[in-house]
């Protein structure tokens, strides 16, 4: 089983899990909802991120990280929802970001955000239709890639399948497996903390 393939199916219960705790496809979502969702975005975002830059961009330049970012989208999202730069400093950041300690599992978790960008094509048809009308901003994180989404998704495959393969280590794909799992838990209970 290739890789890519291995993480579909053995990160499907950790990604259910996580995504049942992604409240903004329901019906009641309100602006201030929406806005501490972000918030909460934000607050994984950030650790996760700023790991995934340092582990991954010197080692998979291909991967083109710094393009890959999200947390400056989410600040414009943000802003357009009152926020200014003090506010945004103050925002609480996910204490326990998962493990990634090596390039296999900062792949995994990249894997994980790369994978809810592909998501995030629902969620962005759905809010558009909730918050017609109302002034809910321009959605710039769901809108991430624009139209690059799904090229922007084959590239990351292409650049994890090589990686795979040129991998020395043994245990190369089992890391990045648990890299991913690791990401999605480490999600799950973030939001849980942040959206009782």
């Amino acid at each position: 089983m290739s890789l890519p393939q291995r993480l579909k199916t053995e990160t499907r219960p950790h990604h259910e899990r996580a995504e049942s705790a992604v409240r903004l496809l329901e019906p009641g979502l309100t602006l201030e909802g929406y806005r501490r969702h972000l918030e909460a975005l934000h607050g994984f975002h950030l650790p996760v991120e700023a790991r995934l830059t340092t582990v991954l961009a010197p080692a998979l330049p291909d991967l083109l990280m710094h393009e890959r970012l999200k947390v400056p989208w989410l600040e414009a999202d943000l802003r357009g929802l009152g926020h200014d730069t003090p506010s945004l400093s103050r925002l609480p950041k996910c204490p326990e970001p998962p493990p990634l300690t090596g390039l296999p599992e900062a792949l995994g978790g990249c894997y994980v955000l790369e994978g809810a960008t592909l998501g995030g094509q629902l969620i962005l048809r759905h809010l558009r239709r909730h918050f017609e009308g109302t002034p809910a901003g321009d959605f710039v994180f769901f809108r991430a890639y624009g139209d690059d989404v799904g090229p922007r998704w084959r590239a990351f495959g292409e650049v994890l399948t090589r990686a795979s393969v040129d991998a020395a280590d043994p245990k190369f794909d089992d890391r990045v497996v648990k890299g991913a799992q690791d990401t999605f838990d480490a999600f799950e209970r973030w939001l849980r903390r942040e959206l009782p």
